[in-house]
């Protein structure tokens, strides 16, 4: 009997051959036919498959899932947050480290915080692209417009966080760091909406090569909110 499931999690080709090649690994399924395009599982098997047990083949392959439809929206989420988790756990250890930069003070202070928060953050995500500069300034160029036509900017890009970074936590020329902050996340905003739009597949160098995450509105919203505080921080400093 052939049975058809949705797929939440596949991003490439690679991750449909890994689910096609994963489930026909298993007893009693006699053929697999995996479609990236729409998302979708065909399994030929010699007995009825239940949703949690296919669920249960596609985890063990990786971060894929079945979809279950509109009558699990709380499943749809947990999924979703399960995909994005690396990107997730970044930005809550950047908030979480502001955050507790802040104790010293007998008060909380929106400015101070904002200063620390942008840069953890550069820090954090530096590191992550410093670990193979080669390979985050090739994915990195694919979407990022100073990338795409500025020689050599991907490949300096990790060093002119690490930089940013150093510049906020030490609060040296502020207002110099925010507007290139203001400057480099419009410039990633714009490649990422261009991805967005063209319903492109491509990775997010945010959190460097280690770690392959497709480029997603989670991405954007990343970018926006640095946008944001920069736009904030430079009429404050002005």
């Amino acid at each position: 009997m052939k049975m058809v499931f949705k797929v939440n999690g596949m991003t490439c080709q690679g991750c449909a051959d890994t689910i096609e090649k994963g489930v026909n690994s298993y007893s009693n399924i006699n053929n697999v036919i995996v479609s990236l395009d729409k998302n979708e599982l065909i399994i030929d098997s010699n007995q009825r498959l239940s949703i949690e047990h296919v669920d249960s083949m596609l985890v063990a392959l990786g971060n894929y899932s079945i979809e279950k439809g509109n009558i699990n929206i709380f499943y749809k989420v947990l999924n979703y947050c399960k995909i994005n988790k690396p990107i997730f756990l970044a930005l809550f250890i950047v908030f979480l480290s502001s955050l507790s930069i802040q104790t010293p003070y007998s008060s909380f202070n929106l400015n101070k915080w904002l200063i620390s928060y942008m840069g953890m953050f550069f820090i954090l995500f530096s590191f992550l692209k410093l670990l193979n500069v080669q390979a985050f300034s090739i994915t990195f160029s694919k979407y990022d417009i100073l990338a795409k036509y500025v020689p050599g900017f991907g490949r300096g890009y990790p060093f002119i966080e690490l930089l940013l970074g150093i510049s906020f936590l030490t609060q040296s020329m502020l207002l110099t760091s925010n507007i290139f902050t203001l400057i480099f996340m419009s410039s990633q905003s714009i490649g990422v909406i261009n991805v967005l739009k063209n319903k492109q597949i491509v990775d997010c160098a945010c959190l460097g090569s280690s770690i392959n995450l497709p480029i997603s509105y989670l991405t954007f919203i990343e970018n926006a909110i640095m946008i944001v505080m920069a736009i904030y921080m430079i009429l404050y400093l002005w």
